[in-house]
């Protein structure tokens, strides 16, 4: 039906334009270009209060062992047996492609220091005494150091070989076993360490820690360390120093901090787990504008026979890719962070399903060269509209068959216009006898709906689209700026896609929507190109060729109209 149609559309546009606002951050922290990781100098992370041990060392002094498996080049530090950095060799910074994306570059926290707990103020601080390197290999390290109060603490890092099938050259085996000194073994923390934030996610949306125990997912995005007075005084808060967060009963599976496109995971083994397991997450101010987020993470363990505890598992450092990620246990590729329309209508399952698609497609494209990625949007676009097509199809005649009974409808709404309930059981009464069925129109559109969505959502964390070029685009994962007037991109996509929807709106037979509805859709195709402008080029890449096969659909499908004979209503018999 061409008005429910256009109700369904109008939602639809609603609903974007909400997350769309809402996107947008109170107080906006600038965002800093991703091209480069490495900062020029090192602030003291806001989160990291100085340990106060004699035995602690600075960054400088401590030695460096540098592990490289050809995907991480992992920088190992004396200083709390911990890892200063990691350069993903297999992701550049930027379109120049002469550097690459380097992980906890710029923390003075390395990624998983230890923490303990300082029992005069309650907090969670850094170890940063220094380990001593007892053995060291190409593929693992083991180190050696005591705590503030005595407790031994042993630490194993193995980088698996990468040319090794089935194994995930981003994932490194770690091991912390604490013997303890006393009658109770001394509860150390991990940290995730942190990233920085790319320019794509002008929201900090996806810069975040989270945490997964098999049923709930719990979120800490860096907008509690600011103050907010909200939308309109909802959600207004005062800013934190720190955001604890506790699983008790049901352990953590992993802690993780992440970007918009990549992640570092911190995945315990089940039988290192133990019942409960507590996190902190704190801020880390890298050069006073940008921020950065990561976790202490805390598994309670089960103390052996000699009253040691061991913490084991796997330190996921590397790409969001959905197949690698969904290869790795216990759900890991929640770290994706579908997002949900409206804040509860979640799109995960769709968004799941078009990434597998999409990189299925890509995989038997990749002998194409630098546009596999564009030309598997392509055609993945097309296998959707051809799924569409007979439903599309199944409008067009319903559409047309109406246009024959204009001019009864229009007699009818005129002659029931204050009688809704009469109108209604007339039009249902007309559909009926000429075998109009009109909800075949909303077909095609209930299935768009949650493609577009799933494809909004899946599109903005996909990192395999992150510097894949494509025609005139040199980043699908970014707006197809072309050129800037001032501090304003022209982005000729957006545009391409709003003027391509209201030709298809043109040809679109519409005999039941008067010109105020049209009016309405009209305005969808100016609103479209605005929501989408600074989204990712592949989103606007897909609506635009749907547009186009939806035009090319209509020619292809214009015929003669059918003359049809309009049965007449029966006129009721007088009773006697």
């Amino acid at each position: 039906m061409d008005r429910k149609n256009l109700f369904l559309g109008v939602g639809c546009i609603a609903a974007a334009m909400f997350i769309f606002a809402v996107s947008k951050p109170n107080d906006p922290a600038p965002a800093s270009t991703p091209a480069k990781q490495v900062v020029p100098t090192v602030a003291a992370a806001v989160s990291a209060p100085s340990n106060v041990s004699a035995s602690a060392i600075s960054v400088a002094d401590a030695q460096k062992t540098v592990i490289n498996n050809g995907y991480l080049k992992v920088t190992f530090t004396s200083r709390g047996g911990a890892i200063e950095k990691a350069e993903l060799l297999k992701q550049s910074a930027d379109l120049s492609k002469k550097e690459n994306i380097i992980f906890n570059a710029g923390n003075e926290d390395s990624a998983m220091t230890l923490g303990v707990v300082n029992r005069a103020t309650n907090r969670v601080e850094p170890v940063y005494s220094e380990f001593k390197l007892v053995s060291s290999s190409a593929t693992s390290v083991v180190y050696q150091g005591k705590l503030e109060d005595g407790t031994k603490v042993t630490r194993t890092y193995t980088l698996p070989v990468a040319e090794n099938s089935g194994v995930e050259p981003y994932s490194i085996r770690f091991q912390t076993k604490v013997e303890a000194s006393g009658a109770v073994p001394t509860r150390v923390w991990h940290s995730t360490g942190t990233w920085h934030h790319t320019q794509g996610d002008v929201a900090y949306q996806f810069m975040s820690v989270l945490a997964d125990n098999g049923e709930d997912l719990t979120h800490v995005g860096t907008d509690v360390f600011r103050d907010s007075s909200g939308f309109l005084g909802l959600g207004a808060h005062r800013a934190v120093l720190e955001q604890p967060a506790l699983a008790a009963g049901k352990p953590f599976n992993w802690v993780s901090s992440g970007n918009q496109f990549f992640a570092s995971i911190i995945r315990v083994e089940p039988n290192f787990r133990g019942n409960r397991s507590e996190l902190v997450a704190r801020p880390v101010k890298f050069d006073g504008q940008e921020v950065g987020i990561q976790a202490f993470a805390y598994w309670e363990g089960v103390p052996a026979a000699d009253l040691s505890v061991t913490t084991e598992g796997d330190f996921f450092v590397g790409p969001k890719e959905y197949a690698r990620l969904a290869a790795l246990p216990d759900d890991q590729a929640s770290v994706l962070q579908f997002s949900k329309i409206l804040g509860f209508i979640s799109f995960g399952a769709i968004c799941k399903l078009l990434l597998a698609c999409l990189g299925g497609i890509h995989s038997m494209l990749a002998w194409t060269g630098g546009w596999s990625w564009g030309w598997a949007i392509v055609i993945l676009t097309v296998i959707i509209k051809l799924v569409t097509w007979p439903l599309t199809a199944a409008q067009q005649r319903t559409a047309q068959k109406m246009t024959q009974f204009k001019g009864p409808m229009e007699e009818i709404r005129e002659k029931y216009k204050n009688d809704s309930e009469k109108l209604n059981k007339e039009m249902m009464k007309l559909y009926t006898e000429h075998k109009i069925n009109p909800f075949a129109g909303c077909l095609p559109i209930l299935i768009q709906i949650p493609v577009f969505f799933g494809l909004y959502t899946a599109f903005q964390t996909t990192v395999e689209l992150r510097l894949e070029p494509f025609l005139w685009i040199h980043d699908l994962s970014t707006p197809d700026t072309l050129f800037y007037i001032g501090s304003f991109g022209f982005n000729l996509l957006p545009i391409l896609m709003g003027l391509t929807m209201w030709l298809s709106m043109r040809m679109t037979p519409t005999p039941s929507v008067d010109n105020t509805q049209k009016t309405i859709m009209y305005t969808m195709a100016l609103l479209f190109p605005v929501i989408c402008y600074s989204l990712p080029a592949a989103l606007s890449l897909y609506m635009t060729l749907q547009n186009l096969l939806v035009m090319l659909q209509m020619g292809m499908s214009k015929t003669p109209e059918a003359i049809v004979e309009v049965v007449p209503l029966k006129k009721k018999k007088a009773k006697n």
